[in-house]
Parts: C-alpha cells; structure tokens; sequence
C-alpha cells in the first residue's frame, strides 16, 4: 500500500524559489522539472525504504535532468512520508541542516 504523503511549509517556498530561476530562463523548463519532480514524488510515496538514511533519519531522491534533491523522511510505523525540502545540490548543506524538521 502506498504511504501517506505530506509536504512541510518549507517545500512550497523551495519549489517558488525553483519555479522563479527557470521562468527566467525557459517557462517549459519549469513543466519539465515539475513533470519529473511529481514522477520522483510517485516513485517515493511506492518504495521509501529504496533510499539509504543521509542524515537524521533523512533519505534523499535525487532528480536526473535537473540538479535538485527531494529531501523526505519516511514513518515506517505511521506509513507516512514527509517531504520537508527540494534543495539545489550546490547548496550549502548547513542551510538545510538548520531547519527544523519534527
């Protein structure tokens, strides 16, 4: 059965900041990156557990054509995937670390 999906507060700002670069460059590369963004959100919400533990209990999808890591963390008791990021993988991993996930 598929898990349950939830999005923290943070990801409709990251996908914002996303959306706001490639609409300066191409408005068809933000429908290609959302395209592959809910393709990899599918792939998690079927198989969480096919992603090794980064950090705290972090796992992270990385998505092909563009540079950016879907950052989640899964309750396996609760069947319940919490996407808390979508981060650029040239980021400063400190930014990331420094917000306050549950």
């Amino acid at each position: 059965m598929k898990a349950k999906l939830i999005y923290s507060h943070f990801v409709k700002s990251d996908l914002k900041e996303i959306y706001d670069w490639y609409k300066k460059i191409d408005k068809n590369l933000w429908k290609q990156f959302t395209e592959e963004f809910y393709l990899k959100v599918n792939f998690i919400k079927e198989s969480p557990l096919s992603f090794e533990v980064k950090y705290d209990n972090c796992r992270i999808l990385f998505l092909k054509k563009f540079p950016y890591g879907i950052h989640f963390k899964y309750d396996e008791k609760e069947n319940l995937i919490e996407i808390f990021s979508v981060f650029h993988t040239s980021r400063e991993p400190a930014y990331w670390k420094s917000r306050n996930f549950r």
